[in-house]
């Protein structure tokens, strides 16, 4: 029997994959800190397909670590991790 998965886990799994795919190409790229790997807000956005207003209200949560430059807005790779790691949540399996 196929077990229903939860859209949002299936999201957050999607996110991860992701990450883990830039972080590779960076690696191949010889780029070794994940903190130096920068993201801009849109790209924020594209990867969590949020609004801006959720990325800001985010920010000022103080849920994301952020970078402000001249009004632009960069999150590291690392700070994204650790992000998607806080708000990782254990799936309890039932053997019913």
């Amino acid at each position: 029997m196929k077990e229903n998965i939860h859209p949002f886990l299936v999201s957050m799994h999607s996110l991860e994959v992701k990450i883990e795919h830039l972080t590779r190409e960076f690696r191949i790229r010889q780029i070794k800190d994940p903190g130096i790997i920068l993201l801009d807000n849109a790209d924020f956005i594209q990867l969590f397909k949020i609004s801006a207003k959720t990325a800001q209200n985010w920010r000022e949560e103080g849920l994301i670590e952020y970078t402000q430059v001249k009004g632009k807005i960069y999150y590291s790779l690392k700070d994204i991790k650790d992000f998607i790691n806080r708000h990782r949540k254990n799936r309890v399996c039932s053997n019913s």
